[in-house]
């Protein structure tokens, strides 16, 4: 059969109509559901050329960022900076996303010309801005550092001038030996000070990131084990011996941002769980971090972990009463020594029982808050053998 040019017109009209009847469905579909459950990752933009060049959308990021022009600049934030001029200098500028929102800001610190060497330390939003608006500072921090941690914190060192290992010195000869955190709250419109979840090795996030840099080029490669640490953890603040041996009773694995490992006295058999966690719950080589200790039943109900002590303070908890003691309440400073005890008594004189103590304490940092670990503790009759109950707390000072 010949096929006419008309004839084939009809026919490729005919395809395309059917083409066009298939489409439809589909395109409505896809119109319909824009913008549904769906975030761009780049919005377009035209170059003046026709063509399109992708513009990545602004993101909150973790870490230190490149501060934007001139804001990197030192010299920059002389202005903003509230001191007599030269007696002090700009030390370093770092950028990141302080307050969780895609703008960033800026953290200024500042050297003055002392023995002491101490540091001040800014954040500023709208930091590309004529009037940067400073949205917090801290001054006056003896042999200070500060830095953005890998958790868009602030953190803070500096000396602790009634510490054991400072009181006494000229402060030229002091070392930094208090760590803080800082997190941004957009209730309070600045930053405020938080705790780090960890107890041991590391009480802070300073520390514990220092730590990590150390892992990572290959020093004490223990802390990449939760056995390893929950049982560093029995010897070095319980005097375990080193014989003791751990069991691991969940998480730990290679993909795990979570451990619970329980550690058995060679002594006496008695034994304590220790609960960990990976720093910033990074399982590609992140060190662990004992976040509690509990022995059974032992327990801390009040205050809470977590929580802002104040002088005195009442702790509640559960145990079991030998002519009405239970154990001994201890509150730990940043170097782990002992701020004040109390006993817990129980409210029947022998048995399992509820106490309700008044703990009295003296900071070495009375100006302000330090972060700690509220221990209750109990020696074995049968042997001597000290098993604790751990919990971290915050320290405050002189109310």
């Amino acid at each position: 059969m010949k096929t006419t040019p008309s004839s084939f017109r009809r026919s490729f009209l005919g395809i395309g109509l059917l083409v066009l009847l298939f489409l439809i469905p589909a395109l409505a579909a896809c119109s319909g559901n824009a913008g549904k459950g769906s975030t761009p990752a780049s919005k377009g933009t035209t170059n003046g050329t026709g063509s399109t060049t992708s513009t990545p959308t602004p993101a909150v990021l973790l870490g230190v960022q490149a501060c934007p022009g001139a804001t990197k600049n030192p010299a920059y934030w002389n202005p903003f900076i509230l001191a007599q001029s030269g007696t002090y200098k700009v030390e370093s500028v770092n950028c990141a996303n302080l307050m969780g929102t895609p703008t960033l800001q800026a953290l200024v610190t500042v050297r003055h010309s002392n023995d002491g060497s101490m540091l001040d330390v800014y954040v500023f939003n709208n930091i590309s801005s004529s009037s940067p608006t400073r949205v917090f500072q801290l001054l006056g921090l003896v042999q200070g550092k500060a830095k953005i941690s890998g958790y868009n914190t602030v953190l803070t060192a500096s000396a602790d001038e009634l510490s054991a290992l400072n009181t006494g010195k000229p402060v030229s000869q002091m070392t930094a030996d208090l760590f803080r955190e800082f997190k941004w709250s957009d209730t309070a419109g600045t930053l405020v000070q938080i705790a780090f979840p960890g107890i041991f090795p590391d009480l802070t996030r300073y520390q514990a990131e220092n730590d990590q840099e150390q892992v990572n080029q290959g020093q004490q490669p223990w802390k990449l084990s939760p056995t390893m640490v929950a049982s560093a953890l029995a010897t070095t603040l319980l005097n375990w011996p080193t014989s003791s041996s751990t069991t691991l009773l969940s998480g730990g694995g290679a993909r795990d941002v979570d451990a619970v490992v329980r550690v058995t006295n060679s002594i006496g058999g008695e034994s304590i769980t220790v609960t960990l966690s990976r720093l910033e719950e990074n399982t590609n080589g992140g060190i662990w971090e004992a976040t509690s200790a509990a022995v059974d039943g032992l327990s801390i109900t009040g205050p809470a972990p977590l929580s802002v002590l104040s002088n005195p303070t009442v702790v509640k908890g559960t145990g079991n009463a030998f002519e009405g003691q239970i154990g001994q309440i201890k509150v730990l400073d940043h170097l782990y020594n002992s701020l004040g005890q109390a006993t817990a008594t129980g409210a029947i004189g022998n048995g399992a029982t509820t106490f309700s103590s008044n703990l009295s304490y003296q900071s070495t940092f009375p100006a302000g808050v330090q972060e700690g670990v509220l221990v209750l503790s109990t020696f074995s009759a049968k042997n001597g053998v000290l098993t604790a109950v751990m919990e971290k707390v915050l320290i405050k000072g002189v109310d």
